[in-house]
């Protein structure tokens, strides 16, 4: 479970800690704020360390049609962007892994994986050195004996590893970003894939290939969320080209296919599908979009309670209707606001800690809080104070 990030040099992420000290990231968060704050830009964050754990920054680049640079802040000629990623496994072991990638040749440059005093992982000046598996001594090479993009994690050997570098590596593969999904993209025809793709370009095949029990259990939630389906299917075309259909109980008995299925549906099949995963970390960008508004509720309790079972989930919304079908906890605890400082940097606060939120709390609910709240005059005062006092000021709450 990530606990905690810290990154710097992202596009606005300069110097940027989610959540503010001294809190950890729950199972559910959801950011708020104005158009511009960096909501999305976090989201990418999140997807960029996932792909410098497994070695794909350059496919990732290619995906999203950007350049080299284009994910750099423009300070100055810095080109290094470094970030902290804290960890609780299994075990409630708490892991740090530091990292400082270069952006002009995607990978790290300098390295460290720690659990407390103990330093299972160090990548430094074309040198690694490694805590070995069981009681295995540490193995040093220097200089390092092979090639590697984005992180060493994403080429070493790990079976002969600490099993705690193992963990690290699963817990960053386990992000999956959904915030470039499309329904445009996911009606298409596509071949066999065990991932949904970027965009869900991939929907199609990658549910052909959910178990018997998986597929059971996605028919029965969606029935929950449109009584009058009666089943899906994938149709399987020549060279393994697949397509999804639904059928309803009005309309006749003919087959609906994806060309025909609106919005909304594929977006929630999409993320409904995504709890028979492996994946530990579920991020999705403005979650209203496309969604019938009588439909978010069952579709927050459904992400809600994932955080509840293990997974994470990290949201973003415009929408007080999305904070209203929070419980006061839940929104207390997970309900995050970025902001800008006058410099254009990125900065984070729970957003009921605040006196004008946190009061209002009391006699309202968490999206009605949101519609009487100004938030261009709450982000402009917090934008103001001195990052030290409100450091503290939350620390001591």
């Amino acid at each position: 479970m990530i606990t905690r990030i810290r990154i710097d040099n992202f596009k606005s992420l300069v110097d940027f800690d989610l959540p503010p000290a001294p809190h950890e990231l729950g199972g559910f968060t959801c950011l708020i704020g104005l158009n511009g704050a960096g909501k999305t830009t976090l989201l990418q964050a999140f997807d960029f360390i996932s792909q410098v754990a497994t070695g794909g920054v350059a496919g990732w680049l290619d995906r999203r049609e950007w350049q080299q640079l284009d994910f750099i802040n423009n300070r100055g000629t810095k080109r290094v962007i470094t970030f902290s990623v804290t960890l609780r496994t299994r075990s409630g072991e708490t892991i740090e892994w530091n990292v400082s990638f270069n952006a002009y040749e995607l990978r790290c440059t300098t390295e460290t994986i720690t659990a407390g005093a103990k330093i299972l992982l160090r990548l430094e000046k074309r040198s690694l050195t490694f805590a070995g598996a069981g009681d295995g001594a540490e193995q040093r090479f220097d200089p390092i004996p092979f090639e590697y993009s984005g992180s060493v994690l994403s080429t070493l050997k790990l079976a002969e590893a600490d099993p705690r570098i193992s963990e690290v590596k699963a817990s960053l593969e386990g992000l999956r970003s959904l915030e470039l999904l499309s329904p445009q993209l996911m009606r298409r025809k596509a071949r066999a894939s065990r991932e949904i793709g970027v965009s869900g370009e991939k929907l199609s095949p990658f549910l052909d290939q959910l178990s018997v029990e998986s597929k059971d259990r996605l028919q029965s939630l969606l029935h929950d969320f449109y009584p009058q389906l009666t089943t899906w299917n994938i149709k399987g075309f020549r060279a393994g080209w697949k397509i999804l259909s639904i059928q309803e109980t009005f309309g006749g008995s003919r087959p609906v296919s994806a060309n025909h299925i609106n919005d909304g549906f594929l977006r929630v099949i999409a993320i409904l599908s995504q709890s028979f995963t492996e994946h530990q970390m579920l991020l999705l960008d403005e979650i209203e979009n496309g969604i019938n508004p009588a439909l978010i509720e069952k579709l927050m309790d459904f992400l809600v309670g994932l955080g509840k079972q293990g997974k994470q989930v990290i949201i973003t919304t415009h929408s007080p209707v999305i904070l209203n079908f929070l419980d006061d906890q839940v929104a207390r605890d997970g309900v995050v606001l970025l902001y800008k400082t006058a410099d254009g940097r990125t900065r984070a606060c729970r957003y009921f800690d605040q006196p004008e939120t946190g009061y209002k709390l009391q006699v309202l609910g968490p999206g009605e809080v949101f519609v009487d709240t100004d938030l261009t005059k709450l982000a402009a005062r917090l934008a103001s104070e001195p990052r030290e006092e409100k450091t503290r000021s939350e620390g001591g709450k």
